[in-house]
């Protein structure tokens, strides 16, 4: 069975994965952030329109741009580095492996990805006018765990999300390898990303609503506080509010991202430079 085009387990050095991984996170996160407003504002409590509508449909793009590349490059960096490691201690079992490696990205890049993601969001429902005024208002309002809250709930979103995904991408990618006799270009790569993305994204949804509302400020406690709120206020098919642009958003977003890396990992790999 051939290696998938993302390399066999310990195939990419740290280097390529931090550069490939960065260069994926930014051009999705700029290129598609339109529709991720869709989503927060279909998810705000109150109401899409209320939210902000079509209107300034790039406020916030400033803290996503400013966080894209470092979260993307974290969570590929302890990816590639953490699948080895984890093979020598249980052998060869792909999904396993794949699933623990990306659930310890997910860990790493979160320490970043929620400040962000707490800033951009409450930018996107119209809190705040400017990446300055929403960091200044949280640490004098909140403190400093104010830019993590819902830490817990993004964690609680993104592991199940990897788990899903990434043993997906992978698997699809080696089935098309053995198929077609050759290791995957970046644009199949790309295709089975969209598929894997899309997939965890609808299953996942109820958990990211519960997110957005916590990182909004629009709930008084934790997961599962805000599920319950959620539920006995709005009833429970809300749980599933903006799961459409979510999932055209993971499916476009896991095409782009995922041929973007692979492109990335390609032209990387073919200069010599980085190892």
């Amino acid at each position: 069975r051939f290696a998938n085009n993302m390399g066999a387990a310990g195939d990419l050095s740290f280097r390529i994965a931090l550069l490939a991984g960065g260069c994926a996170g930014t051009t999705v996160d700029v290129a598609l952030f339109p529709i991720d407003t869709i989503k927060t504002r279909c998810q705000a409590k109150e109401g899409f329109f209320a939210a902000g509508g079509f209107k300034g449909i790039y406020r916030g793009l400033t803290a996503a741009a400013a966080g894209s590349a470092p979260v993307a490059a974290l969570f590929f960096s302890t990816y590639e580095t953490v699948k080895p490691r984890i093979k020598s201690q249980i052998g060869d079992r792909p999904v396993a492996v794949q699933a623990c490696a990306a659930s310890a990205g997910e860990i790493m890049s979160s320490l970043v990805s929620v400040p962000t993601e707490v800033v951009k969001q409450r930018m996107q429902a119209g809190h705040f006018g400017s990446l300055r005024e929403a960091a200044c208002s949280i640490i004098t309002n909140e403190g400093p765990m104010g830019f993590y809250i819902g830490y817990r709930t993004m964690l609680l979103r993104e592991i199940p999300f990897a788990l899903m995904q990434f043993p997906l991408w992978e698997h699809m990618k080696q089935e098309v390898g053995d198929w077609q006799g050759q290791p995957t270009s970046p644009w199949q790569g790309a295709v089975c990303g969209s598929l894997a993305g899309s997939l965890s994204a609808a299953v996942t949804n109820p958990l990211d609503m519960v997110k957005t509302r916590q990182m909004l400020g629009q709930s008084s406690g934790g997961f599962t506080t805000t599920m319950s709120q959620v539920c006995g206020e709005e009833g429970a098919p809300a749980l599933f509010r903006g799961v459409g642009p979510r999932t055209f958003w993971m499916g476009l977003g896991g095409f782009v991202f995922f041929g973007a890396y692979e492109k990335s990992t390609s032209l990387f790999r073919g200069s010599g430079v980085w190892g």
